[in-house]
């Protein structure tokens, strides 16, 4: 425990100031720019409205945070791999603590879009939305956003591995063979999703999210239906097992081959 607590604590001296001046401007942005914006174009445009739109882009763009946070810090550690990869330390406890490091980043990053969001619904209450229907499609958005930022992460480390594995052979070539690699692999995983053998092995048990939410969102004068908002049981176990076994599989190829 004291060799993990260790592993993060080096992560955070490293980054910390660059991760509170990064905070303090995205508070400023998301407070301040929605006024300006409102003001700017008039009375018409409340500044709730604004908002919302500034802190969705900004909640939308976190899902790539983590996998940004743990490649840059895997690049920096490996500008001196002797002295990193000299620990003690296995590569799970390695990997994995600056993993755990850049899902807090991920999680802070989408905290901070939904907090100003909170202040700026207190201080310009909209009339345009309920804050029942902000709170409950809000939450599902972050949700959503937080697990498709894991598996971004998951997916990032392999093929990172991928590219050092290929890089001895290939040099400055890896990364092109590293990007070719990564499209083929999307496109056979985008026909495995719409194969027939994934609809009925992985489409089970859905859970329509609808019924425990009005189907009817009413803003002003317009009513938008949502008639189905399925997530599947199989598809989460599917996906949380996929992101496991890709970790695995990166941290594996990355001790054996890498970790001379």
């Amino acid at each position: 425990m004291q060799q993990w607590n260790g592993l993060l604590r080096k992560e955070w001296v490293t980054m910390k100031w660059t991760l509170i001046s990064s905070a303090i401007f995205g508070v400023i942005i998301m407070s301040f720019l929605p006024l300006l914006i409102s003001n700017f174009f008039g009375l018409e445009i409340h500044v709730f409205e604004v908002a919302l739109v500034i802190c969705f882009i900004w909640a939308g763009a976190g899902v790539l945070t983590p996998v940004v946070t743990l490649l840059v810090m895997l690049e920096r550690e490996m500008k001196h791999p002797d002295v990193w990869l000299h620990s003690t330390a296995s590569i799970f406890k390695l990997v994995g603590a600056k993993t755990f490091f850049a899902t807090l980043i991920g999680v802070v990053g989408l905290l901070i879009p939904t907090t100003v969001l909170a202040v700026q619904y207190a201080l310009f209450s909209s009339k345009t939305f309920l804050f029942d229907d902000l709170l409950f499609f809000g939450s599902l958005f972050i949700v959503t956003i937080f697990a498709v930022s894991i598996i971004f992460m998951s997916i990032g480390f392999l093929f990172w591995v991928f590219d050092r594995l290929m890089k001895p052979y290939l040099k400055g070539f890896s990364i092109v063979a590293t990007v070719i690699l990564f499209f083929m692999s999307s496109r056979l995983y985008g026909l495995f999703v719409l194969s027939e053998l994934y609809e009925k092995l992985i489409l089970i048990g859905p859970i329509d999210v609808m019924k425990i939410k009005n189907p009817k969102i009413s803003v002003d004068f317009i009513y938008f239906d949502h008639t189905e908002t399925f997530f599947y049981t199989g598809e989460i176990v599917f996906d949380m097992f996929f992101a496991v076994a890709m970790f695995i599989v990166a941290a594996v190829l990355f001790e054996k081959k890498v970790r001379l």
